[in-house]
């Protein structure tokens, strides 16, 4: 097994790199429960949209968020629509 050393590129099998289309993908399945989430505090669909893209920016970012199983991702998701739409709510 290889160690995982960044600075040469490597990575080991233990931290695979998540590639960009894979990250769309779960995303995208998380994205129409996170919107109705926002939707539901805020009671606007502007202010809805405005939420879930910040939301799905701030995870989109997060390296360790794509290597989590499912449900984890599910209620890291949930957490962050309800911090962004209280955010936006509160602007």
């Amino acid at each position: 097994m290889k160690a995982a050393t960044f600075f040469l590129g490597e990575v080991s099998d233990m931290n695979p790199v998540i590639g960009l289309a894979e990250k769309v993908k779960i995303l995208k399945k998380l994205e129409t429960h996170g919107y109705q989430i926002a939707f539901y505090i805020l009671q606007n669909e502007d202010l809805a949209i405005e939420a879930i893209k910040t939301a799905l920016i701030e995870l989109s970012m997060d390296d360790t968020f794509f290597r989590k199983s499912q449900t984890v991702q599910q209620q890291i998701m949930k957490r962050t629509c309800m911090y962004k739409s209280i955010a936006v709510k509160q602007k």
